[in-house]
C-alpha cells in the first residue's frame, strides 16, 4: 500500500464553500435584523422628539392666547402693555378719620388740595366750570389702537387727528370723580353749604342730584364687579362684637398706576386736536 493510500479529503471542496456560503448568510441577516432594529429605534425616537416639540408649541400658543383673551374673559383686567404699570403690594387699609388724613376733616386747603391731586383735576369746558369749581373730572389718557381694542369691547371713542391713539379714561378715576363729587356734593353741601355753593340755583341743585345719583351708582357697581373678598376681623368692644376699622388687603401700587396714566395724560380743553 502506498503512503497516498493513508490521506483523503475530510471535506470535499463543495460542501467546504456552502457550508461557507451559510455561515456568511447567517451574518448578514443578522446585520440586517440589527440596521432594522437601529432603524426602528431612531424613527421612534425622531417621532417621540417631534411630538413632544409638538405638544410644546401647542401649550405655549395657548399661554399666549390666554395672555392676549378680550378683556371680557379676564378674571381681573390688567394693562399687560405696561408691565410697570399694575403691581400689587400688601398694604393695610386703615380707613383713618381722627388721624392726619388730609382726604378727611373740615374744609380746608389742605383737603380740596388733596382731592384734586388725587384724580389730576382738569376742566371739560369753559361753559362748565362754575360747577367744577373744587371738585375735578376723571383723568383722560391717550391709548393706541391694540390697547383701545383689547378693552373697549367694540366701542369707539375720539380720535387725534394726527393718527397717535385715543383718548379712554380708566375706571379708577371715574370712581375717584364720583367718590369727590357725591361726598363733597351731597354731604359736604350740607355740612358746609356757605363755605362751597353760596350761590346755587335751585335748577343747579336738579342738576347735581342728577350727577350724584350717577355717581353713587357707578360706586356701586364698581364695588360688587370687583367683589372684594378682603375679610375683616371683630373684637369685643363693651360687650358687642366690633369690626375693626382697618383690612390687610392685596392693593395696586398706586404710585405706579397713577404715574403711567399721568404721563399720557391729555389735555381736554383743546378740542381741535380730535377728529
Amino acid at each position: 500500500m502506498t503512503s497516498s493510500q493513508y490521506y483523503h479529503r475530510l471535506y470535499p471542496t463543495g460542501k467546504e464553500d456552502d457550508n461557507n456560503s451559510g455561515v456568511e448568510d447567517l451574518d448578514s441577516r443578522s446585520l440586517t435584523y440589527l440596521q432594522r432594529f437601529r432603524n426602528i429605534q431612531v424613527v421612534v425616537i425622531a417621532l417621540l422628539f417631534i411630538s413632544n416639540v409638538a405638544f410644546a408649541g401647542l401649550w405655549l400658543n395657548s399661554q399666549m392666547q390666554g395672555t392676549q383673551q378680550k378683556a371680557s374673559d379676564c378674571v381681573r383686567p390688567q394693562l399687560t402693555f405696561s408691565i410697570s404699570a399694575i403691581r400689587y403690594e400688601k398694604k393695610r387699609l386703615w380707613r383713618d378719620i381722627d388721624g392726619p388724613n388730609p382726604f378727611t376733616g373740615k374744609p380746608r386747603p389742605e383737603f380740596d388740595k388733596a382731592w384734586r391731586d388725587i384724580i389730576a383735576r382738569q376742566w371739560l369746558s369753559q361753559s362748565i366750570i362754575i360747577f367744577l369749581t373744587m371738585v375735578p373730572v376723571a383723568l383722560t389718557i391717550k391709548v393706541h389702537g391694540d390697547e383701545l381694542e383689547r378693552f373697549s369691547e367694540g366701542d369707539t371713542t375720539l380720535a387725534f387727528k394726527d393718527g397717535s391713539g385715543y383718548i379712554a379714561e380708566m375706571g379708577v378715576y371715574h370712581e375717584l370723580h364720583c367718590v369727590c363729587w357725591a361726598f363733597k356734593k351731597r354731604v359736604r353741601r350740607y355740612l358746609h353749604l356757605n363755605h362751597y355753593y353760596p350761590n346755587m340755583s335751585e335748577s343747579d341743585r336738579e342738576r347735581e342730584d342728577a350727577h350724584i345719583d350717577h355717581c353713587l351708582e357707578y360706586w356701586r357697581e364698581s364695588a360688587m364687579c370687583r367683589g372684594d373678598t378682603t375679610l375683616g376681623t371683630f373684637f369685643w368692644r363693651d360687650g358687642v362684637p366690633t369690626s375693626r376699622v382697618y383690612t390687610d388687603n392685596e392693593c395696586v401700587d398706586w404710585q405706579a398706576l397713577d404715574h403711567w396714566a399721568r404721563r399720557r395724560k391729555v389735555d381736554m380743553t383743546d378740542y381741535s386736536q380730535f377728529v
